[in-house]
């Protein structure tokens, strides 16, 4: 008799985040601005810190890590210096505001360059990121521009039967599938029929569940929110907001 084993996968602790809008211009004069970008680094400071303090496995930023593709050369290199304190992977999806063009952020700069943890999304119609090591995969389509016709979970694939399946879009959710009104449309039936364990989303800032069917589905809300999910075999999948206080 053939016995079939069935899929073993490893338990998994991931922390969501997105929308930190990092160098934001922000409102009132320039010391009053100036201010502002010094509580968004603060935010992200305390991101990471959360990341090490909850010993997640994986970090995964939905899309607009910046608030726009004129980000200085320092706040790239502040965001360099602050995921090189991690030593586990991290995956960064751009958003609308920092969108995958020519000479945008990410075209200028390469944060994967000596930091072999750090993932970027690149491909316009999708990729799949591989980290054998914690029984994972990590799916998101880069955003070249932000308009209607782009969706965000368009050319997911099938799911891998033995890794935990975890995909990134970044756009606004609608319930009914209709014509939409707004740019980068998430429908609900996409993420009903996605069959993927978790879709870590950005671009609405309210930390919102939109969980369909079997498949778990969370906006992580910005600036000042985080998610930590657990996934297991025997306990499921645990999503639990975190502090970042």
């Amino acid at each position: 008799m053939l016995l079939v084993m069935p899929p073993s996968r490893r338990p998994l602790r991931v922390l969501h985040t997105a929308d930190v809008h990092l160098e934001s211009d922000g409102y009132g004069d320039t010391s009053q601005q100036a201010a502002h970008r010094e509580r968004e680094r603060r935010t992200f400071e305390r991101i990471v810190d959360r990341a090490l303090s909850d010993q997640v496995d994986l970090l995964l930023i939905a899309g607009d890590l910046f608030d726009h593709n004129r980000a200085s050369d320092e706040a790239v290199e502040f965001v360099r210096r602050e995921l090189a304190r991690l030593r586990q992977p991290v995956v960064i999806l751009p958003g609308n505001h920092d969108v995958l063009r020519s000479n945008a952020i990410y075209d200028r700069h390469d944060f994967t360059a000596g930091a072999s943890h750090v993932h970027l999304i690149r491909q316009l119609n999708g990729e799949t990121i591989d980290l054998p090591a914690l029984d994972t995969v990590v799916w998101g389509r880069a955003m070249e521009e932000h308009e209607p016709g782009f969706q965000p979970l368009a050319h997911l694939p099938g799911r891998h039967a033995r890794r935990w399946c975890l995909g990134m879009g970044h756009g606004f959710f609608y319930p009914d599938r209709q014509r939409p009104d707004r740019s980068s449309p998430i429908f609900a039936d996409e993420i009903r029929d996605a069959g993927w364990d978790y879709l870590a989303l950005g671009h609405q800032h309210v930390q919102t569940n939109v969980s369909q069917g079997g498949v778990t589905a969370y906006y992580a809300g910005a600036p000042g929110t985080v998610l930590l999910i657990d996934f297991s075999l025997e306990g499921g999948i645990r999503v639990e907001p975190r502090p970042l206080d």
